[in-house]
């Protein structure tokens, strides 16, 4: 009996032993999501979680940056979301309009707008130039770097919540500094603000597709930069309390036609992702060019149902694609330097419908309150049919002294 139970133990603790890698990952990653969301916190510039991080939460600097930081997101709750969300409830289904998946085109780091306006989808796939990025290793950080950490969040942070949006020029150079860097610290700080737990972060690789072979070049550039590099990250995150995990899909991507034949797989995914809700605002009125044409078909042959402000598809292609339209608010010649996307179709529907102004900021505006360019299009695709060739808004014939 004796040698039989020794061989148990024995058998037990080999058992164990081939367990204890799987186990030790097991354990990490509470840990790991621990310390994430204390950080988040920390520059979101609320109280920490870790015990390991109230000490930086008692420097003066991080006092001073928590106040604004507060300071700023109470006025964009009570002006913007709380605004915001009472249209959405108005006009917006409850749950995600298409089969649990939102896209949400050059969006950057704009978590607020697409969790405002969509909390309930189960999966949300957002694109933009800008990088990933990382997590700030805030607990390896001299009191300098901290503090510039703490100094550049503001600094990122104020277009977002001054304006509702973000500049992509200056992120260029607000999210490549070595302490902040890339969109994951603007997530996550998005996130901590908005009283969601993130559940794990992890990268996000789509397996590579052949491309189409180039064409020799007419001369060689030796400026020619080369092309952008694809990259994804998944976050997930829920409701604290809550067993339903919502993930986030970003990809730092190059959507231009010339960028897109550089990875097929990102349109294969795209394309994979099947019937979706799509958010567009702030874009720059990209898809009213010829350079972004492939990016403009890919999201309406996919998309079902579509939420956007006057830079995004143009609505004589929504028009002609056999859209149901409805829009909202006020809308007058773009902001410059986009006056030349006026869009003579849409101004039409404005005077057909007759919208009231909306009671929050939404796109592009000049910085006064009196401005009225605040405007979204809340759409429904009636055919399921592939538009014929398009023809561009800038195609259009134009009145005498309308401007483009």
């Amino acid at each position: 009996m004796t040698s039989i139970r020794r061989r148990l133990a024995l058998f037990a603790a080999l058992f164990a032993l081939a367990l204890s890698p799987a186990l030790a990952v097991a354990q990490a990653q509470p840990d790991d999501s621990a310390r994430i969301n204390s950080t988040a916190r920390l520059i979101a510039g609320l109280t920490p979680t870790r015990p390991d991080h109230m000490p930086l939460a008692q420097r003066e600097e991080w006092k001073d940056h928590g106040a604004k930081m507060q300071s700023a997101w109470v006025r964009l709750r009570a002006g913007q979301a709380a605004p915001l969300m009472e249209w959405r409830d108005a006009v917006l289904p409850k749950d995600c309009p298409v089969s649990g998946t939102l896209l949400y085109p050059f969006s950057g780091p704009d978590f607020f707008n697409v969790y405002w306006l969509f909390p309930n989808c189960d999966k949300y796939v957002l694109f933009g130039l800008e990088p990933i990025g990382r997590v700030p290793a805030v607990d390896q950080m001299s009191k300098e770097q901290f503090a510039r950490l703490l100094l550049g969040v503001r600094d990122a942070m104020a277009n977002l919540f001054a304006r509702n949006y973000f500049i992509t020029s200056r992120m260029g150079t607000q999210l490549k500094t070595e302490e902040l860097n890339g969109v994951v610290p603007i997530i996550l700080i998005s996130m901590a603000l908005a009283g969601v737990e993130i559940v794990s972060i992890e990268p996000l690789v789509l397996e590579p597709m052949k491309r189409a072979a180039p064409k020799p070049p007419v001369a060689q550039d030796p400026n020619a930069k080369p092309p952008h590099e694809l990259k994804g990250v998944t976050i997930e995150f829920r409701l604290p309390d809550s067993q339903n995990v919502q993930t986030l899909h970003y990809f730092s991507v190059d959507v231009s036609n010339k960028g897109l034949r550089n990875y097929p797989e990102f349109s294969k995914f795209m394309r994979d992702l099947g019937p979706t809700a799509t958010l567009v605002k702030s874009a720059s009125y990209l898809m009213h060019i010829d350079q972004f044409t492939r990016i403009r078909d890919l999201l309406l042959d996919g998309s079902l149902y579509l939420v956007q402000d006057d830079t995004g598809v143009p609505y004589s292609e929504l028009a002609r694609r056999g859209w149901n339209m409805r829009v909202f608010g006020r809308y007058q010649e773009p902001i410059p330097p986009f006056e030349r996307h006026f869009q003579q179709l849409l101004a039409e529907q404005y005077e057909i419908q007759k919208p009231k102004q909306l009671p929050f900021r939404f796109g592009y505006r000049r910085g006064t309150d009196g401005d009225e360019r605040s405007n979204v299009m809340v759409g429904i695709r009636a055919t399921p049919q592939k538009a014929p060739e398009a023809v561009s808004e800038a195609a259009r014939p134009v009145a005498p002294g309308q401007n483009r």
